[in-house]
């Protein structure tokens, strides 16, 4: 993904990093680890974890005329389940929801082209496949429809484009609330195809007309 983004004369990479960690590293003691702590993984969810603690990427299309961003700093498995979401008080929520922030630890930190979007996982104990939550600090948080192996999957199609999360939300993006994520949903619908076409946008696209 990292190198498709930054081969393509449709971006401009601004930022690009990949943490601490490298190829050959055996998991099979992380995933261990994991388990003794109340946390078993699945099968699928294994077999996505990635050797390095987080991979980072901003990039802006190189076309002064579009606007469109991406920007991520994923983490992997074991490094979001060590790193909470706190301290809460930078986060503008009711009191109520106070107790499902405390549960979120953070996946995606979406800083540098975003405006505070962050992705989280719930990880409660027993639970082999961790919740996936999407937080805008000065707006909402929102349950998606998939689980952290989707969200990296998708991450490789969308190229971090600000937003693509909303459209595994149960929220009418039609609304003008999501005016600007609408419109950046369908400039990279219309055009990453043509710029990726090894992936297929076509289920994203089903997923936009869904949400109107």
């Amino acid at each position: 993904m990292l190198r498709e983004v930054r081969e393509s004369p449709f971006c401009d990479v601004v930022y690009e990093e990949m943490g601490p960690g490298g190829t050959g590293i055996d998991p099979t003691g992380i995933f261990q680890l994991m388990a003794e702590e109340g946390f078993p993984l699945t099968e699928r969810l294994k077999e996505s974890y990635f050797p390095y603690r987080f991979i980072a990427q901003h990039w802006r299309a190189a076309d002064p005329e579009v606007s469109l961003v991406g920007d991520f700093c994923v983490m992997n498995i074991d490094a979001s389940s060590e790193r909470k979401l706190e301290p809460l008080e930078d986060f503008i929520w009711y009191e109520s929801d106070r107790a499902l922030l405390s549960e979120l630890s953070i996946l995606d930190n979406i800083a540098r082209g975003g405006s505070g979007q962050l992705a989280t996982m719930r990880f409660l104990p027993g639970v082999s496949s961790p919740e996936i939550w999407y937080l805008d600090r000065f707006h909402t948080f929102v349950k998606l429809d998939m689980d952290y192996r989707d969200y990296l999957d998708n991450l490789i199609i969308t190229k971090g484009v600000i937003g693509w999360q909303y459209l595994f939300a149960d929220v009418s993006l039609g609304a003008d609330e999501f005016g600007n994520t609408l419109d950046d949903l369908r400039t990279m619908l219309r055009i990453f195809p043509e710029q990726f076409p090894d992936h297929d946008y076509a289920p994203l696209q089903e997923r936009l007309e869904a949400r109107l």
